[in-house]
């Protein structure tokens, strides 16, 4: 098979993966810790970490390129939508119904106005004495030397 065959036969997303990992190896092995156990596998969570920085900071420029060039505009109701085409891809967007969060100052407001009259410092306090601690943030990372 040639290669112009087997570039419109195999999907992007396909030649996406082989392509990264044939690169994330090629780097690895060149990198004096891929001799040890532990330093090959630092060494090619780095590498894609480091991919995806990269990545997504030229991916949110080609977005903005493309929100200001009129490709694309941000649906803002929710619901589903398909936004624009080619060929052979498709923007597809789902926009979900906005978060509502739990305001401590509206409780207050609210039981302060309801038939209980409770004054504000009062529910502040009920609600300050409900909190319960929850579960940590843990963000783990691997840095260069």
């Amino acid at each position: 098979m040639s290669k112009a065959t087997t570039d419109v036969t195999v999907g992007i997303t396909s030649q996406i993966h082989m392509e990264l990992m044939k690169l994330v190896q090629a780097i690895a092995n060149r990198h004096p810790d891929a001799r040890h156990n532990v330093g090959k596998v630092l060494v090619e969570a780095f590498i894609y970490d480091e991919i995806e920085k990269y990545a997504k900071g030229l991916s949110d420029k080609v977005w903005d390129r493309m929100e200001k060039t009129g490709v694309y505009e941000k649906p803002l109701k929710p619901g589903k939508y398909e936004i624009n085409e080619s060929p052979h891809l498709v923007i597809k967007a789902s926009v979900s119904e906005p978060v509502k969060r739990f305001s401590e100052d509206e409780l207050a407001r609210v039981l302060e106005a309801s038939e209980y009259k409770i004054p504000p410092h009062k529910t502040k306090g009920f609600v300050g004495a409900a909190k319960i601690p929850g579960t940590c943030a843990v963000r783990v990372s691997i840095v260069e030397r």
